[in-house]
């Protein structure tokens, strides 16, 4: 997504009454101008659409970042992230969530290995699959080394999104920590991963440990993505899309899960988080045959 040169200074704040472009200090309120004209300019810097969010939490969220700031408006955080590079990453870090390990929720991961990947390379030898919101990479190389153990040979098409550039970056180098590993078996951590020699790393428990080797890396296809904004590719055969959508309103996670729907051929599978559900799955042409798993039926 293309970043627009945008001044704070631009906004038109004549055709507010003049109270409101007087705001004295930050407020609780999500409703407030202060906050409003924030929304506003954000999604004129990056299209990012904050009205899409659930107000009161992710009001929250960036409220704690003005005040850790040592700032006293929205007005000046948003001019702080205009002249701070770091500080406009460290804004789109916090609004979205990057806490992952590969192989998170084991079950989940016995579930694709032993019953949907196998129904899915029944009709397709080779799978086209998309992580969607895939934070520092622990989710598409999960399933990468998944498809690498059961198919060796196959050329199956990944693609792996997020709306963070800096985190997409850092999900190229495919870095990962000891807790970031825990739940790989020792035999998929001795043939995908380097380890390297990190000076201090047993002090340092932040420091990456492994490293996913380079032809590996490879086949995955990182980018930028707003996933409230983009267009979608289509045919795919998985989608996963896990602890994305939970400060998203019901109407955006609505029309969310109609995209991904379009996006998945006949027989394919969308798999969220473990606190999500879809309501009215029926209406939108799925099944739940196994739970957080939703197969396209028509």
């Amino acid at each position: 997504m293309e970043q627009k040169a945008y001044s704070w200074r631009s906004l038109s704040n004549e055709a507010l009454p003049k109270a409101e472009t007087m705001s004295k200090g930050v407020t609780a309120n999500p409703a407030s101008p202060d906050f409003a004209r924030f929304k506003q300019a954000i999604y004129k810097k990056t299209g990012i659409d904050l009205s899409l969010y659930k107000s009161q939490q992710m009001h929250r969220r960036l409220y704690n970042m003005v005040e850790r700031a040592g700032l006293r408006t929205f007005d000046e955080y948003f001019a702080l992230i205009e002249q701070e590079e770091q500080e406009f990453f460290a804004f789109l870090d916090r609004m979205t969530i990057n806490v992952s390990e590969l192989f998170r929720n084991p079950e989940k991961w016995e579930e694709l290995t032993h019953s949907v990947l196998p129904e899915l390379l029944k009709t397709r030898s080779n799978l086209k699959v998309w992580s969607a919101g895939c934070s520092y990479g622990a989710e598409p190389y999960t399933l990468l080394l998944l498809l690498s153990q059961m198919t060796k040979y196959g050329r199956h098409t990944l693609h792996a999104t997020d709306i963070d550039k800096k985190i997409l970056a850092k999900a190229q180098e495919g870095l990962f920590t000891e807790a970031d590993v825990k739940n790989v078996p020792p035999k998929l951590l001795e043939e995908y991963f380097h380890t390297l020699s990190q000076p201090n790393s047993h002090l340092n428990p932040t420091l990456p440990k492994y490293q996913i080797k380079p032809g590996l890396r490879a086949k995955i296809g990182f980018r930028q993505q707003n996933l409230l904004a983009d267009r979608f590719e289509n045919d795919y055969d998985l989608i996963c899309c896990r602890n994305v959508v939970i400060y998203f309103t019901d109407e955006a996670k609505e029309r969310l899960y109609e995209q991904f729907v379009k996006s998945l051929r006949v027989g394919g599978y969308l798999l969220v988080g473990g606190t999500e559900r879809i309501v009215g799955y029926q209406n939108l042409g799925l099944d739940n045959p196994i739970p957080f798993f939703y197969r396209r039926v028509r």
